[in-house]
């Protein structure tokens, strides 16, 4: 299997895109008009960052579909919700929001959970 097909690797694409993504998104709406003015969204559609993020999400899809080619769908869907880690921090650090104590909790329950199945799944491939 070619370096580039590793599904770990795509995995971390797929996060890396979607955490990305999510951002662009995020500052797109934000470049727009006030949500009760435009409650469809569509003043965000002039926005370049809309756009960026649409496209990214596109390409995490693809690396998803080789994801799940060769790994089962309990272990992929369960070690991308580590998107759930990623995207808070990130906008903690790109975007200033506050990330308050009850989500920092969340954020180690859902990286304990994370660890709770993988590590059963990492000893299955460790196998010869």
């Amino acid at each position: 299997m070619s370096r580039l097909l590793n599904p770990y690797l795509q995995l971390f694409l797929t996060v890396a895109l979607v955490t990305i993504a999510e951002i662009f998104l995020k500052q797109g709406a934000m470049e727009a008009v006030p949500a009760g003015v435009d409650w469809l969204g569509l003043s965000s559609l002039p926005s370049r960052r809309v756009w960026w993020g649409a496209g990214l999400l596109i390409l995490s899809s693809v690396t998803w579909i080789l994801v799940l080619r060769v790994m089962p769908l309990y272990l992929a869907f369960t070690l991308s919700s580590v998107v759930h880690v990623t995207i808070p921090i990130c906008s903690w650090l790109v975007l200033g929001e506050q990330i308050h104590a009850g989500r920092w909790s969340g954020i180690a329950l859902v990286l304990a959970g994370i660890w709770i199945i993988a590590r059963p799944a990492s000893r299955v491939e460790a196998q010869p």
